[in-house]
């Protein structure tokens, strides 16, 4: 086989792995000390504390009466819903129509079956403690490749390269493009191909076990960037465990503007689409040793899969077929949830239908060639896990029925139940809110009713399609999820729209059609509670589906290479008259090493050369750029400009630094500042207190902060660049480079606008990332003394006896503070305006 293997050089010095040369480990591993659990631990910056609304450890903890509490709606739900079921079958099957009764029942019955078993695979969730791992441990790096573009796997290769643990990285090539040779050996990793694509990844991952020795294996697909202590967090399970054969940790994502996501700005919370998946239902499986391979950003034992023959080659989602190899034959599994790598998300409904229906098509493979019930080795519990797991594409289905079946009343005049009266709406709501209140009570914060909803109308058809092709003996092929920017199809939404156009014609024709007596609907048309009833079930399907469509055609990716969103001060250069470099302060909006935008406070034209100072976690990057675009905006209350600058040609050094800024700082520090997920009261709860009598307004603009008091300590330190993230009548919220005591003095200014406050710092917490910290600093404003209500009444007696008028600005100020309100202190330009009003008047008088 002609093969290339290139040698590339280690970044940390590489030591001996304990064990055989195959790449076992010895009977008995040393002890380790434990760490800290899931959660950063953050020095004391200054007294600031450490900013954790997005745990690092994305495992849901609640208390015990919470969990109890859990179990609970479960239990009572799956009882009362066993209960609808057998009265459905019995009482309420139309025997004139059975074609429309039992599709509905089956439907219905199959959710009670999925019910069980999500709360079996969920009745307990496992929390794990990570272990520091001992030195010695052998690791490569696999890094699976086809046709990704070179920017994307290049970022996972630098990311994985900086992994702090000693390993060795390589580049599995099944393009075999000669750009990522040479890249590979710019970088200086490994780089592996082979001559055809046999078995695509499962048979790529085979090929590079062969020329390999590390005894354990990261596996990461080319678009996952890892953390530098991804193998800090996994290794030490190993060294627990030696009947570890594999731990899988969360699979996290950058592009939050994926399609995939479901983001609030005002609420700052983020939702994704495998968030129920990798918080709650892995953990759950954890408990059961049901944890499965999920293909990415996960850690393995060469001496378990040498043990099954490698990675499972049977079907088209290797990962999930190698983990129920290797349960059947011993091995345990783990999972860790800390989001230790962060890859792409389906950047379109294009991408997400191509993920999904290889995941659908690979399960239907599985089911025929590994059935979980008949499997040798598993266990009873194993068995249930890996057949819920398998089977839940058959949703598609069932969802298939229920979007069907108001549209099938309203053309046939059929009713799939006997009749739907006030017996059966006495039966099925209790159902609903019940079914409604487990599915948000297993999950445990995790879950969104009506977001899920959407994504199951998402779904539905290509889950269809993956569920028919178990009919079919075809061999599939492996198609990868496409990366970069592209165009939606018709044909992506095309069953969205079939269903809009059906709900819309089968209400018309049902009105037409009671009202003129051409079909018997068995009761008095709209007037009925079953034209009223599959109405409001029509209206919702075609909600969601007009929502999807929407969706669709929104959510695409336009770069080529995607953004990151991060905001921190940039100075901007440019040339004035005279040749000098006029130096600019700006605020970064998003950033990759291919070019930027940034807001300032000055206008710079199209074509202007500019000299950026970026500040980044990494080290500070000095970049030169053209301007693409600048753009008056408006932002609270003032016009500031944003610009668009393509960087040009710039060292390795400065590219791999804003690489790693990017992956490493920019993404966790973004995504820690949102809520993953709460209970549904809660986040009722969290609404109403939160509507607030003094909202704050988003400015996010460059601010220069000066220090008073204890804090400053020098000349050097008393302007100091921030951002502006948040202001409001009575306050502000900034983003700075290092922390600021409570109670410390502070005045702050926006270049280029009339924004300029001043008060005391009342809060400092730090934003810690694997590579950084940054500061959220919260800012009261300062409060005018407030005099007594009689000093006022004596100003004012005083001044009708002297015949004389009371300062209006006096008055002004007392009545405010009188009332309770919080006046900021006049801003410098107000003042000198006041200023220069009075001595208009004085010289006029």
């Amino acid at each position: 086989m002609d093969r290339t293997r290139q040698k590339h050089t280690r970044r940390e010095a590489e030591p001996q792995s304990q064990g055989s040369p195959e790449g076992g480990e010895t009977a008995q591993p040393p002890k380790v000390r434990r760490m800290a659990e899931s959660k950063i631990q953050t020095p004391p910056y200054g007294g600031a504390k450490p900013y954790s609304r997005r745990p690092a450890n994305a495992v849901p903890r609640l208390s015990p009466w919470q969990e109890r509490a859990v179990r609970a709606v479960a239990v009572v739900t799956l009882a009362y819903w066993t209960y609808y079921i057998a009265w459905r079958w019995t009482s309420t099957l139309n025997t004139h129509a059975l074609w429309f009764s039992i599709p509905l029942a089956l439907a219905e019955t199959w959710g009670l079956l999925t019910a069980f078993v999500m709360t079996h695979s969920v009745w307990r969730i496992r929390h794990r403690t990570p272990v520091a791992p001992p030195p010695g441990m052998s690791v490569d790096v696999f890094i699976t490749c086809y046709d990704e573009p070179l920017e994307v796997i290049r970022r996972t290769a630098v990311g994985a390269r900086s992994i702090r643990y000693p390993h060795k990285t390589w580049l599995l090539d099944d393009g075999r493009r000669d750009e990522v040779r040479s890249m590979a050996e710019a970088l200086g990793v490994g780089y592996l191909t082979r001559p055809t694509n046999e078995h695509a990844k499962a048979g790529n991952l085979n090929n590079a076990l062969k020329h390999t020795d590390g005894g354990y294996i990261l596996q990461l697909d080319a678009d996952h960037v890892p953390l530098p202590h991804m193998l800090d967090r996994l290794l030490g399970f190993f060294a627990e465990d030696p009947g570890l054969g594999f731990v899988q940790s969360p699979q996290d994502f950058y592009n939050t503007d994926g399609f995939t996501y479901d983001v609030s700005e005002t609420g700052q919370r983020i939702w994704e689409e495998q968030r129920l998946f990798f918080g709650v239902i892995q953990p759950g499986k954890d408990r059961i040793n049901g944890t499965f391979f999920c293909g990415s950003c996960a850690v393995i034992r060469r001496a378990a899969l040498d043990g099954i023959g490698g990675f499972s080659t049977h079907s088209i989602t290797e990962d999930i077929e190698t983990s129920m190899k290797l349960h059947a034959a011993g091995w345990r599994s783990a999972f860790y949830g800390e989001s230790l790598a962060y890859g792409l998300a389906a950047g379109s409904a294009v991408a997400f239908h191509t993920q999904h229906l290889r995941w659908g098509q690979g399960a239907m493979q599985v089911l025929r060639k590994y059935n979980p019930l008949t499997l040798p080795g598993l266990t009873l519990a194993q068995r249930v896990s890996y057949f819920g797991s398998l089977t839940a594409y058959v949703g598609g289905l069932q969802k298939l029925v229920y979007y069907a079946a108001p549209i099938v009343f309203f053309l046939t005049g059929t009713l799939p139940i006997k009749a739907l009266n006030a017996e059966f709406l006495a039966r099925f709501l209790p159902f609903l809110v019940l079914s409604i209140a487990m599915g948000e009570a297993l999950g445990r914060g995790r879950s969104r009713t009506m977001v899920a909803e959407r994504y199951h109308m998402v779904k539905f058809w290509t889950y269809t399609k993956a569920v028919l092709s178990i009919l079919r003996n075809k061999p599939l092929t492996f198609k990868v999820t496409p990366k970069g920017p592209g165009h939606v199809p018709f044909a992506t939404y095309a069953p969205h729209v079939t269903l809009m156009a059906l709900s819309v014609a089968a209400v018309a024709w049902a009105t037409l059609a009671s009202r003129f007596g051409w079909m018997g609907y068995g009761g008095q048309g709209w007037g009925s509670t079953a034209f009223r009833t599959n109405a409001l079930w029509l209206v919702v399907n075609f909600a969601f589906a007009a929502q999807v469509v929407r969706l669709s055609l929104r959510v695409r990716q336009q770069r080529a290479d995607h953004r990151f969103r991060d905001r921190f001060p940039v100075t901007a250069r440019v040339r004035g008259m005279g040749g000098k470099l006029r130096p600019s302060l700006g605020i970064a909006e998003d950033l990759n090493p291919g070019g930027m935008a940034f807001r300032l406070g000055t206008e710079l034209a199209e074509g202007t050369a500019v000299k950026l100072t970026l500040p980044l976690s990494t080290r500070s990057v000095e970049v030169r750029g053209t301007v693409l675009h600048c753009e008056r905006v408006e932002t609270a209350g003032t016009r500031v400009f944003r610009c668009g600058v393509r960087f040009d040609a710039m060292p390795v050094n400065a590219r791999d630094a804003i690489e790693l800024h990017c992956t490493q700082h920019a993404v966790p520090s973004e995504q820690s500042q949102y809520h993953i997920g709460s209970p549904l009261l809660v986040r009722t709860l969290e609404w109403m207190r939160n509507v607030r009598r003094d909202p704050r307004r988003r400015v996010r603009l460059p601010a220069r902060v000066a220090l008073r008091g204890r804090e400053q300590t020098s000349p050097a330190t008393r302007e100091h660049a921030a951002t502006l993230e948040e202001l409001s009548r009575n306050g502000a919220r900034l983003v700075m480079s290092h922390p600021v005591s409570p109670g410390t003095p502070i005045t702050f200014r926006v270049p280029g606008t009339k924004i300029q406050r001043s008060g005391r710092v009342v809060f400092s917490h730090a934003i810690e990332t694997p590579i950084g910290v940054r500061f959220s600093v919260g800012v009261e404003r300062d409060r005018p003394s407030r005099p007594a209500p009689s000093t006022e009444r004596s100003v004012t007696r005083a001044a009708h006896r002297a015949g004389g008028a009371v300062p209006i600005a006096r008055l002004f100020a007392v009545r405010r503070g009188a009332a309770g309100a919080t006046a900021m202190p006049l801003e410098p330009a107000r003042t000198d305006e006041a200023r220069g009003s009075g001595a208009r008047k004085t010289s006029n008088g």
